[in-house]
């Protein structure tokens, strides 16, 4: 199963058999525009009780998110368990905050750079390895942007939530490609390991 993590879903699941699921972030993202709000006040005031307040804000914002991720991850892994899914792919996101948050518009870079995808993926990790389920990560490069029908990759091919190939025409969400090709990437890349053989015989029959 391949998991895209993003802002407009916090995640979206795809099996090898073309099972999918969508985990909404529409309320967190509501909220969390909430608290934006409140900061960008705050900050504007200046004064130490505002200073406390802002604190007091980022705290409570990281408690939320942290509460989210812990069910959504609970929903993945449960979703995973019900499908018989023993692999788990996810984008490997180490270091890729940084640098693609100057591709980011400047008003949406405070979303970018401080929403928790690794502490997402983090709690995936280790629910299901608590299932049994392993979890595997493979290289992020154009896995929104790649055409599940012909292979063509272009970053004109996704446009927001919207995905539609420019050289042959198919069109789906742009999050579920993602996870598409995930799912795609991590298949690939455990045969790989195993023809070489450099999984372990658990592994393998995983």
């Amino acid at each position: 199963m391949g998991i895209d993590v993003g802002m407009n879903y916090l995640a979206v699941a795809s099996t090898t058999d073309k099972k999918c699921s969508f985990f909404a972030g529409g309320e967190i993202k509501n909220l969390r525009n909430q608290y934006k709000s409140m900061r960008k006040r705050l900050q504007s005031k200046g004064t130490l009780s505002a200073k406390r307040m802002l604190k007091y804000i980022s705290g409570k914002e990281k408690r939320l998110m942290r509460d989210v991720n812990h069910t959504i991850s609970k929903e993945i892994v449960k979703f995973a368990v019900e499908k018989g899914v023993s692999v788990i792919g996810l984008e490997d996101l180490k270091g890729i905050r940084d640098s693609t948050l100057y591709k980011t518009p400047k008003k949406r870079r405070y979303d970018h750079s401080s929403w928790a995808f690794r502490q997402l993926q983090t709690f995936i990790e280790y629910k299901a390895r608590e299932a049994g389920i392993i979890t595997h990560y493979v290289d992020p490069s154009y896995t929104s942007q790649t055409c599940i029908r012909c292979n063509h990759i272009s970053k004109n091919n996704r446009n927001r939530l919207s995905f539609r190939c420019e050289k042959c025409g198919y069109e789906n969400n742009a999050d579920l490609i993602g996870a598409i090709n995930i799912e795609h990437k991590t298949r690939d890349s455990r045969y790989i390991l195993e023809f070489q053989g450099c999984l372990s015989a658990t592994q393998t029959n995983a």
